[in-house]
This record gives C-alpha cells, sequence and structure tokens, in this order.
C-alpha cells in the first residue's frame, strides 16, 4: 500500500470529518495511480456518503470539488 493511499485511509476513517479533511483527501485523491486505484474508488464512494456530515457543520456545500457536483 502507498503512503498516499495510507493517509486517504487515515482520513475516511476518522470518526468526525472537516472540510480541511476533505480538501485533504481530494488533493491526495489527484495522486493515486497504479494498483491503487480500485482500493481508492471504495473509499471515494465512502467520501461521497460522509458529505452530508460535513455539509452540517458548514452550513452549505459550495466547498465541493468539481468531482463531487452532481
Amino acid at each position: 500500500m502507498s503512503k498516499i493511499l495510507s493517509e486517504i485511509i487515515d482520513i475516511i476513517e476518522k470518526n468526525t470529518l472537516t472540510l480541511k479533511d476533505y480538501k485533504r483527501f481530494r488533493e491526495l485523491g489527484r495522486k493515486v495511480d497504479g494498483a491503487d486505484l480500485v482500493e481508492y474508488s471504495s473509499y471515494d464512494e465512502k467520501m461521497k456518503l460522509r458529505l452530508p456530515e460535513i455539509a452540517e457543520k458548514e452550513g452549505h456545500y459550495n466547498w465541493l470539488e468539481p468531482e463531487d457536483e452532481d
């Protein structure tokens, strides 16, 4: 497992996510390649499920990165 994927896992497994965590997760996700891509995709889905948790703290969704805007 790469160092990048390890940090991604650490972020997604936090009990409470912050906007800073989200932004770091997205930054790291853009660097994932090779064999880690398949595993990363499952963590990406987990992050998408946790977006409402962050939005509740922020009061809006204006902070979403382009890959999460649907």
